[in-house]
Parts: structure tokens; C-alpha cells; sequence
């Protein structure tokens, strides 16, 4: 496509934050104008640090080349890339529950008067129109908190969208817009974007990891590897085993790792009864070297297991068993339960999980401090050596200890996280939503992780809504609805359709043959 129709185009852009480890090693990519373009990769392929760079958050390495509607943009920041036509859109929903519509898209940058006041009416006026241009059906006046989580994904694009008079709006970057979003309301997202892209004439580069939007969305795919453009092809000529050949670099084999049903082993899990949140008492166990998942349909009560299995100040009843050693569920502090061999890898990573402006070395060895402080002083060096191992194992890219965890994609912190806590030895392994947010590469080396564990005797517990993952993963699944277990899955009746199915039959307490299965 000639330089006319392009709205971005990228040239030999490179960015290593340590020298000598390159994370982008010469892009090469064009984002044209009323289209979709897809960009993919493998965690730690390069996908954040581009984004950042288009964003004028990091500055890109010397010879590497930026063209904005044609044009060269020599030091590009976050007001030169607004300048030039360029908006962004991050994963995190950043509205304001509690505050209008129209609170919403003029926070931060409320048009005043030379007297410092607002024209209200206009601006009623003007948002008004942007949300009738834009096709979203929303009211200036709405509190954004009550409305569908759609039309939320939509208004935080919308809000990227507006333009200021004088500004132009040439490309919108939306980096994983979806991630938050159940499937049918991603659907509506990204049929809104498409016609975003063609009706505006605005170029929009999608980046995402979930194959079926990619493919649905987009006109063109580009798979970013190794920090390079390894592929940019129409997304009508590619199928998800070419895509993910692409993605990992040769012909996809198992996705899921192989299960060896345990033998018949001591238990090492027992719950009683457990309750709170949405939970009003559940029980079951799960044996050393056994993986049981959890699912259900949103606010069914599955999702607050991980949680109240783990903090005290969530549970308000029940008992929990490791190895022979009572926890009371409501009192017993989480530093016991750890002690004991509980341990949780959380769904909010970043949030509960990671310390991120430390260090790998730092976050990884947390758990473990105490064994390498000879004499009252932290032995760093073998910290960081004990820390270097770990990170290799657990194949995190890049393999750096020093580097600080928000330098990491989201795939390689949540390996991080992992080989924080299956270092330690747990009996008992609690995780929720494993593969959140993380492409294909990724998902393949956590469940990997998680077959180890449990082939070394962990008794694991996995709490997802990605019920084709659990089915392959589980040596068991409970399904989970209004707040009690309506379903057990085991053996050959362990399967997506049996589960999918147990989850949308829930919201009667029920299980499939009409009687509860509550232990």
C-alpha cells in the first residue's frame, strides 16, 4: 500500500533496555488507514515495548524510523504522537465508576471559558453527537458503573477518540480491549471496532491474544517473534494452526500436556464447608498429585474460592486440611497457611502477586528471604544466582534477574509468580485463571508448569472459566452454581461439552440429573 493510505509505518524500529539483549530487533510494519491490523506474538516477543514506544513512553534506539501520516517523526512523546493523530488504549478500563458519561470523557481536560467555567449544554451537546457518530447507545447523564460491560470497553475507546479543535486522528493502538470482556460482549467490541476502522477511515492496530477475535477482526495479522515482523498476512488466508506455527516458530504439536491419572494417594486438601462472598459452604478434597478445577458461570460463587481458601478476612465459615493440620478458614492468618503449604497465584497478578517496580530477583525470592541473610545481611549474589536458575527453568524471556518485573509481559510475570511459589515446595497449589491475559506460547509452558508440580505429589486446585482448559488439565472438575457444587466431572464424563453445559444449567442448584451434589 502506498504512503498515501498508510497511517503509521514503522522501519528497522529496535529497543534493548539492557545492552546486548534486544527486545525489538528491527520492525518493520505498516498500519493503513480504515483497517484492522492484528499484531501477535509469544510473550515477551516485543508486543508492550512497540506499544510503549508508539505512546512515546520509551524512546526507540537510534536508526529506527516512525512515519506518521507520512511523516518522520524524529523524538516521538505522548503529546507529539496526540499530535499527530495517533490515541491509545489500554487493557485497564481507567472510568471512573460513580461519575456520568460525560464526567467520564471530559475528566482531565475540561474545556473552560477565559472565566474558568464550563459550558455544560454544549458539552452535552458535543458528547452527545460523539456518542451517536460513534454508534454507542449511552446517555451523557448515565452513571458509566451501571451500564453493560460492552458499552464501558466502548466508551474508554471513545474517550481515546475525542479530538480537540485543530487535532487530526490518523490511528488508534488498542492493546488487548477485550481482555476483561466475556465472549459475547467482546463480540459486540470488536464488530464496533471493525466498523470503527472502515467508516472513519482510521487505521487501528489490535493487539490481542485470544485466536478467534484475531482472526475475526482483523483484515491483516502480524506476528511478532523474536523481537522481528516474522509474518503479515491477511487474516482470511490464515487458519490457528498457521497462526500459532507462527507465533512459537514450528508446527504445533499436544497443546496440553499429557495426565497421568494419580494413583490412589493420602489426601491433601480437605475443605468443610467453606463459605463467604458469594459461597455458602462448599466441600470437597483433592489428593496429593490430583488437579481439580472449579468453574461456573460470572457470579455463581466459583470465582471467590481461590480467595477464601487463602484469606481470612474474605471466609466467614468452614475448615480447611492440609496434610493433616486444621485451618480454621475465618481465622487462621495467611503467613500460617503458607507455613503449612497452602500457597495462591492470584488472577489480579500485578495487583496481589508481583511487586513490580522490583526487581526479578527480588520478587521471586520473597517467599524465601530469610535463607539468604547470613549474619543479619542479604547475600545478594546468591539471591540472584539462586534467582537466575529459577528464571531459566521456568523459561522466563527475559532471563534477567535484575531486571524490574513491569518490564515483563504479562505471560512471563505470571511465570514469575510461579516459580515465586512452586519454589517454595507447597503441599497445596490454589490458582486462579492461570492463562489470564497471555497468548498461546505462554499458555502452553503454564500448563506444562502446572503437570510438573502435580506429577511431583502438589495437590492442585484450579479456579477458571476457560472450560476446554480444565477439561484437559483435571483429573476432576466441580461446577459451581448459587454459591454451592451442582456438578462433579471425572474420567471419561470429563469433558468441554459436559462442563460448558453444568455451567449454563447452574443458576438452578442443580446438577445435571436434577439433585445437587454438595458434599
Amino acid at each position: 500500500m502506498g504512503e498515501s493510505g498508510t497511517a503509521v509505518a514503522l522501519r528497522n524500529v529496535r529497543k534493548a533496555y539492557i545492552e546486548g539483549v534486544p527486545v525489538l530487533a528491527g520492525v518493520d510494519l505498516d498500519i493503513p488507514h480504515g483497517a484492522v491490523t492484528a499484531l501477535i506474538g509469544a510473550n515477551g516477543s516485543g508486543k508492550s515495548t512497540l506499544v510503549k514506544i508508539l505512546s512515546g513512553y520509551h524512546q526507540a534506539d537510534p536508526g529506527s524510523q516512525i512515519r506518521i501520516g507520512g511523516r518522520a517523526i524524529g523524538h516521538l512523546t505522548p503529546e507529539t504522537a496526540r499530535a499527530a493523530g495517533v490515541r491509545f488504549v489500554h487493557q485497564d478500563n481507567t472510568l471512573v465508576p460513580g461519575l456520568s458519561v460525560l464526567d467520564n470523557m471530559l475528566v482531565g481536560a475540561y474545556p473552560t471559558t477565559r472565566l474558568g467555567t464550563i459550558r455544560w449544554a454544549r458539552e452535552h451537546r458535543t458528547v452527545t453527537g460523539l456518542l451517536e457518530r460513534w454508534g454507542i447507545d449511552a446517555r451523557t447523564t448515565d452513571d458509566v458503573g451501571a451500564l453493560p460491560r460492552a458499552t464501558s470497553a466502548k466508551l474508554s475507546v471513545l474517550r481515546a477518540l475525542r479530538t480537540r479543535p485543530g487535532e487530526s486522528l490518523r490511528a488508534v493502538i488498542l492493546d488487548e480491549p477485550t481482555a476483561a470482556l466475556g465472549k459475547d460482549d467482546a463480540a459486540e467490541v470488536l464488530e464496533w471496532i471493525r466498523g470503527l476502522a472502515a467508516d472513519n477511515d482510521v487505521g487501528v492496530l489490535f493487539i490481542g491474544h485470544r485466536l478467534d477475535e484475531i482472526l475475526g477482526v482483523a483484515d491483516s495479522v502480524a506476528v511478532l517473534r523474536g523481537g522481528r515482523v516474522v509474518a503479515h498476512e491477511p487474516s482470511r488466508s490464515l487458519t490457528h494452526e498457521q497462526l500459532v506455527e507462527h507465533i512459537v516458530g514450528t508446527a504445533p504439536g499436544r497443546f496440553y500436556p499429557d495426565r497421568v491419572t494419580p494413583s490412589a494417594s493420602a489426601v491433601g486438601l480437605s475443605v468443610r464447608s467453606l463459605g463467604g462472598a458469594a459461597l455458602g459452604g462448599v466441600s470437597f478434597d483433592v489428593a496429593e498429585g490430583e488437579v481439580v478445577g472449579v468453574t461456573g458461570l460470572p457470579g455463581s460463587g466459583f470465582e471467590d474460592l481461590a480467595r477464601l481458601l487463602f484469606d481470612p478476612d474474605l471466609a466467614t465459615s468452614g475448615t480447611i486440611e492440609i496434610a493433616g493440620q486444621r485451618i480454621d478458614a475465618a481465622t487462621t492468618p495467611i503467613a500460617e497457611r503458607v507455613r503449612l503449604g497452602l500457597v495462591l497465584v492470584p488472577d489480579d497478578r500485578k495487583r496481589l502477586a508481583l511487586a513490580t517496580e522490583l526487581s526479578l530477583s527480588e520478587n521471586v525470592s520473597l517467599p524465601r528471604i530469610r535463607t539468604f541473610i547470613r549474619g543479619g545481611l542479604l547475600r545478594r549474589t546468591e539471591e540472584s544466582r539462586h534467582t537466575g536458575i529459577l528464571i531459566e527453568d521456568y523459561r522466563v524471556v527475559p532471563a534477567v534477574p535484575q531486571i524490574a518485573a513491569n518490564r515483563l509481559s504479562g505471560g512471563n510475570q505470571q511465570k514469575v509468580v510461579m516459580a515465586k511459589w512452586l519454589s517454595t515446595k507447597p503441599r497445596v497449589l490454589v490458582v486462579h485463571e492461570p492463562t489470564q491475559a497471555v497468548d498461546v506460547g505462554a499458555k502452553s509452558e503454564i500448563f506444562r508448569l502446572l503437570a510438573a508440580s502435580s506429577a511431583r505429589g502438589m495437590a492442585t486446585v484450579i479456579v477458571s472459566v476457560e472450560y476446554e482448559d480444565l477439561a484437559h488439565l483435571c483429573d476432576r472438575v466441580l461446577v459451581i452454581g448459587g454459591g454451592g457444587i451442582v456438578a462433579e466431572f471425572g474420567g471419561d464424563e470429563l469433558t468441554t461439552d459436559a462442563v460448558t453445559a453444568a455451567a449454563f444449567l447452574s443458576s438452578t442448584r442443580t446438577g445435571l440429573n436434577g439433585k445437587t451434589v454438595d458434599a
